[in-house]
């Protein structure tokens, strides 16, 4: 399907053909409607949201209550439902521009009972919302990751946004890494242990490398999610690219969620790639040439090969 010319950071063109609404109209009334029939046209407007749009919700004093609401429905999380699943990818993104302590304890609920649902959205781009809630995300944070019943990757996305944090807060550098310390000492799982290990290595920090060295040693790491010589190479530097190409990935503003450029991305690549059955990037398999971990997974998910591809080449 042929995209129209007309193209602006309003999607109005993607709007009237996708879903046959008019966004001069809902533009026209925006601002008075109650927020929840905002919510609705959330839904209505299926994937095609743009900033404003995102914004006004934002704005919005009850936004969380109504936010709250659709969550809390399980229909909007399946593709057959109410805006094909899209609006509580929407809703997560909302969320960080809200700011709140309110808006955060949701993502964070959002992230514990609704991981398998968010799916790569958990691992690409949770720790990235996480971190726009800034310094006063950090004891929140904290108090998730030493819950013991979550799901290993769920929560390493507090552990990853905590390193970033601490990046962003050096006043708060060494108790955010006092604290992953700690963490990589008591954990019982060794699939979160691993990815706490490589949370730390982003300290270059050579002082972390006895604690890590001695949960290898007591085997309390799962070398599939990393290796030991890797952290050393890490925390020495080898990694600088993929290091700050990943900081950058977790410090991104969440309202590109909603901009032309990424609505576009999302539409050609689940709408007009799989008509035109083009294989999406999740499902191409990486080569027999050796990978590095720590290297850029080579089916172009922008993950690093252990936390994508890496071990699946024969499932």
């Amino acid at each position: 399907m042929e995209m129209p010319a007309e193209k602006d950071e309003d999607l109005a063109d993607l709007i009237r053909s996708q879903t046959g609404m008019s966004w001069d109209l809902m533009l026209a009334d925006m601002h008075d409607i109650p927020t929840e029939e905002l919510i609705d046209g959330l839904t209505a407007l299926e994937l095609y949201v743009n900033k404003k749009f995102a914004q006004e919700i934002a704005g919005r004093k009850d936004a969380v209550f109504h936010l709250r609401k659709l969550i809390q429905n399980g229909l909007y999380w399946y593709q057959t439902g109410p805006g094909k699943a899209w609006s509580p990818i929407h809703t997560i993104f909302i969320l960080a521009l809200i700011r709140n302590r309110e808006a955060l304890q949701l993502l964070l609920d959002i992230i514990r009972y609704r991981n398998e649902e968010l799916s790569d959205w958990l691992t690409e781009n949770a720790p990235s919302l996480l971190v726009a809630f800034g310094e006063d995300a950090i004891e929140p944070l904290k108090e998730f990751t030493e819950d013991e019943t979550l799901e290993s990757f769920a929560r390493s996305t507090a552990t990853t946004a905590l390193k970033v944090l601490a990046k962003n807060f050096p006043q708060h550098e060494n108790d955010i890494k006092l604290h992953l310390i700690e963490l990589l000492k008591t954990t019982e799982d060794d699939t979160f242990a691993g990815l706490v290990a490589d949370d730390l290595t982003s300290f270059h920090d050579p002082s972390v490398i006895s604690e890590i060295h001695r949960a290898f040693e007591m085997e309390r790491i799962d070398e599939m999610i990393i290796r030991e010589e890797e952290i050393i190479d890490t925390i020495n530097g080898v990694y600088h690219d993929i290091d700050e190409a990943e900081f950058k990935r977790n410090t991104e503003d969440p309202l590109n969620h909603f901009s032309r450029r990424n609505i576009e991305y999302l539409h050609n690549l689940h709408y007009v790639r799989s008509k035109e059955k083009h294989v999406k990037p999740a499902e191409v398999k990486p080569s027999k040439e050796k990978i590095g971990r720590n290297e850029p997974c080579p089916c172009g998910s922008g993950k690093k090969y252990k936390k994508c591809c890496m071990g699946k080449e024969k499932t």
